[in-house]
């Protein structure tokens, strides 16, 4: 952290904030010091007096136009402004151009207080008579026009309270586009508090010192979160003609990305300079001049040398003087001409003694291609000099061994490229035969011709820089056909005792069938998860300890999370409470000993609610039988299981429903037994074996209609329900349908209304199915009411309607969209009431779709029901399907 309460004007940071305020004001600005030193000028003023804005800061504004500035008033002028409790003078001056013609302006001069009392400024504002200007300036207008075009962030603070008057947009953008104006710091930005910036504003308020603030660092809400920042601020006192404090001007720029940036390249350039000195190589570096600069460690050890020695050209100090005038000399032509070199020189050592070094030198220039200088590299060849015949007696051998090598190695010399050497393996690899060496290498592998290898091998030649080919494709001509392999391969230039490049020698390794099975893994692993991404389970993919490092789409579709933030959460804390402590057992069971995992457990969905799955993993393995990962499904169960707990309650209501109508049969029949065994001297007509009977036959028909309504619902299901399609009556079924119930049902009034007449080619029977549900519904569910009205009616062109009202519990609206569904029985606390298995109304509903006709329910709880179906008229001119 750095920050000062002392500003100098010779501050960049200051005249940044100068230039800051004068740049958006479109009339000629300046702002001076007391003495006429020019700290800032905008553009305006450069066009208006013809004036080059590069000459201005920094000079004197009485030596303008070889010093008439100077003699025309405007040194008076300042003096008035020094002296005057009155901030705002105006006053009309000639002033004389660079072609030395005069100008009448109106100049007004404003004093600032940038920072305590001293420097004195001035903020002078100039205006050419002819343009008819009325002679003043707006303040609070150049004020806010200064804040709204100004590039840092801005804003002016009121009072004791610190109340924001004006901020400007990056200001506003500082602190999240909040409602600040007219309210106090504490108040919009309470995260500052215990920051230091509350306690700097009251410092500033009551010194009236301002206060600069270098890289200073403040967290502000951004959102939920805090955002850190590095601000560069000025807190500066506003005060009145009397000299008090009344508020404070801040001007901040966010330096975050600088500091960060820097420190960046600080850690980066000591991170470098640790490398470098831990390299076994001497490292050093030069200016443009060809002065030395940095040398690293192994130098100073080497050579005995200071710092202070080695500096500009005192490391040649250290050169053999038989070698040192060519050393210089070569050296710096290389540094002229900007170009690589090497040089071979005896160095002298620390114990006195000289030893043959390599000294090669790389030019480096800047992204904009100015030459900065040289970076080079000393290496110690003593012994390599002293071994240079034993290694000449030795290369006969070498080169047998790298001939009998199963690396393919070539080498190549001259800017042809002729194939000086080539081993069985590299001739193997071109396919073809010893006749090739001598040829230069377009000639002797044709094919390479618009691959980038030619390329490739002139500009290793020419910069002597190492290419390093890895899984490369190359199309050769093997065998007589074109074939495409891939290989890792080195381009390593060859060098000459005087550091000359001479050839190139290549080493490659085949790695086609490397390359091919990994293009093939990947393919496969690319199939493999479009595959999954189109299941319908929920594919999961762990490592071998569990760990998730795939989920297919359906995962993401059914948490609403992204594959990270899965990974972040733990897929496992998905699994329902009840099921997590059985699920982490059996998971790590199957994990420990690489058996396969099964269990049945709910998830949690994108909107918390729970469904079942059916869960299962496989480990897969490798030969050794070594668990590679683990593949899971979660496959959802919920429809099953809750078809298996509706089958459940089914089977306890078909329980329930036949049993009731069988035992009464028993009981009244046992009951007629005993009567019989009783009273066997009286005749039969004075038993009350009628009325026993006629309820036996009541508990029969029930159970016939649940059989039948049973059987229906086994024909809807294999697809074996047929109809047996006739032309009739619509109106002659209600009658004769009400006539049939009427003979079990006498206490109920069923009241048949006609108000339109047709006929239907449809199945009888089916829709006498349908209405009688339809009655007997409403016989069931109107216990206190004994009226039922049936309308025949067209609810319009071309259609009969049959509706049936009661005026019984009615439906709640939420029971009426599933009502149709199958065993679906309204939940009541008298449900044993209404008996029944909960597939009339779904067999209806298939009847009438069946017959491409629609029901439709109107229902209102407490008030009663209207049930109707709506069927086509019979046309004779239409033709219906059989």
């Amino acid at each position: 952290m750095i920050d000062s309460q002392e500003p100098s004007t010779n501050c960049p940071d200051f005249k940044e904030l100068a230039s800051s305020i004068v740049s958006p004001i479109r009339e000629p600005v300046l702002i001076v010091r007391e003495d006429g030193e020019i700290l800032a000028a905008n553009e305006s003023f450069c066009s208006e007096f013809s004036i080059q804005s590069i000459s201005l800061v920094g000079n004197n504004i009485f030596s303008f136009s070889k010093g008439l500035w100077a003699q025309c008033g405007l040194r008076e002028y300042l003096k008035t402004l020094w002296d005057q409790p009155d901030p705002k003078v105006k006053q009309n001056l000639y002033l004389p151009t660079v072609d030395q013609n005069y100008i009448p302006v109106w100049i007004n001069g404003n004093p600032l207080n940038f920072y305590n009392e001293e420097p004195k400024l001035c903020l002078l504002s100039f205006e050419i008579i002819g343009d008819q200007w009325n002679g003043e300036i707006d303040y609070r207008k150049l004020l806010n026009e200064v804040l709204s075009e100004a590039p840092a962030m801005m804003c002016i603070l009121r009072g004791p309270e610190h109340i924001f008057e004006l901020a400007n947009e990056k200001y506003f953008q500082l602190v999240g586009n909040r409602e600040i104006i007219g309210k106090t710091v504490r108040e919009v930005l309470p995260e500052v508090e215990g920051q230091g910036l509350l306690e700097i504003l009251n410092d500033v308020y009551h010194s009236g010192k301002a206060y600069i603030g270098k890289e200073f660092s403040v967290d502000l809400a951004d959102g939920k979160e805090l955002k850190n920042s590095l601000l560069d601020f000025v807190y500066q006192p506003i005060k009145d003609s009397s000299g008090n404090v009344e508020g404070i001007f801040v001007h901040a720029i966010d330096v975050s990305e600088k500091v960060l940036n820097r420190r960046a390249l600080e850690n980066s350039e000591k991170e470098l300079r640790n490398v470098i000195d831990t390299v076994p190589v001497i490292v050093w570096l030069t200016n443009p001049e060809g002065q030395g600069v940095f040398f690293n460690k192994n130098w100073y050890s080497y050579t005995g040398q200071t710092y202070e020695d080695s500096r500009g050209h005192g490391w040649m100090t250290a050169v053999h003087p038989d070698d040192r005038d060519q050393v210089k000399k070569n050296f710096l032509d290389a540094n002229q001409k900007q170009k690589e070199f090497s040089l071979a020189y005896r160095l002298r050592t620390k114990s006195e003694k000289y030893r043959w070094v390599i000294d090669r030198g790389r030019p480096k220039f800047a992204s904009n291609g100015d030459f900065q200088g040289y970076i080079g590299s000393v290496l110690d060849v003593h012994e390599d000099k002293i071994k240079e015949q034993i290694i000449k007696e030795k290369e006969h051998r070498t080169r047998s061994i790298v001939e009998e090598a199963t690396v393919a190695t070539g080498v190549y010399v001259g800017e042809d490229m002729r194939i000086e050497f080539a081993n069985d393996a590299m001739l193997e690899l071109w396919g073809k035969e010893r006749s090739v060496i001598g040829k230069p290498l377009e000639e002797a592998l044709p094919e390479l011709e618009g691959q980038p290898f030619h390329g490739l091998l002139q500009e290793v030649f020419h910069t002597g820089k190492t290419y390093w080919g890895k899984e490369d494709r190359v199309d050769l001509e093997r065998n007589g056909q074109l074939q495409t392999g891939f290989f890792n391969f080195t381009y390593k230039p060859l060098r000459d005792g005087e550091g000359k490049i001479y050839g190139i020698l290549n080493m490659a390794l085949d790695v086609t069938e490397m390359v091919e099975s990994r293009n093939l893994l990947r393919e496969r692993e690319q199939h493999f998860r479009l595959m999954a991404d189109l299941m319908p389970e929920k594919v999961l993919n762990t490592d071998a300890k569990g760990r998730a490092v795939y989920f297919n789409q359906n995962w993401l579709e059914f948490t609403g999370k992204t594959s990270e933030e899965l990974k972040l959460v733990d897929w496992k804390k998905l699994v329902h409470p009840e099921e997590q402590k059985e699920f982490a057992r059996k998971w790590e069971a199957s994990i420990s000993t690489g058996h396969g995992f099964e269990m049945e457990l709910r998830l949690r969905d994108r909107e918390g609610k729970y469904l079942w799955h059916l869960s299962r993993a496989e480990a897969v393995k490798e030969e050794a039988g070594e668990i590679l990962m683990w593949i899971g499904t979660n496959t959802e169960i919920q429809r099953l299981k809750e078809e298996e707990k509706r089958k459940g309650d089914f089977l306890k209501m078909v329980s329930h429903e036949l049993k009731t109508p069988v035992t009464s049969i028993k009981g009244y029949v046992q009951l007629l037994l005993n009567i019989l065994r009783k009273e066997e001297d009286q005749p039969a007509s004075t038993l009350p074996i009628k009325p026993s009977l006629e309820r036996i036959d009541n508990q029969i028909v029930r159970l016939t209609r649940l059989i039948s309504e049973m059987l229906d619902l086994s024909r809807l299901e294999e697809h074996q329900l047929e109809l047996q399609k006739e032309i009739f009556c619509v109106n002659d079924l209600v009658v004769q349908t009400v006539q049939d119930i009427q003979l079990t049902n006498t206490q109920h009034k069923i009241e048949i209304f006609h108000s339109y007449r047709s006929r239907v080619n449809a199945d009888k029977d089916r829709i006498g199915q349908v209405l009688i549900n339809f009655v007997t519904n409403a016989i069931k569910y109107s216990p206190e009411s004994q009226y039922i009205e049936i309308h025949v009616l067209q609810p319009e062109e071309g259609k009969i309607a049959v509706s049936v009202r009661d005026k019984g519990i009615g439906i709640d609206v939420r029971d009426q969209k599933n009502i149709f569904k199958r065993f679906y029985r309204i939940g009541r606390e008298s449900e044993d009431t209404y008996s029944g298995f909960g597939i009339g109304l779904y067999l209806a509903d298939e009847i009438i779709e069946r017959h491409k006709g629609q029901i439709i329910v109107k229902s209102e709880k407490g008030k009663g029901s209207d049930f109707s179906f709506i069927l086509s008229e019979y046309s004779p001119n239409k033709q219906y399907d059989e």
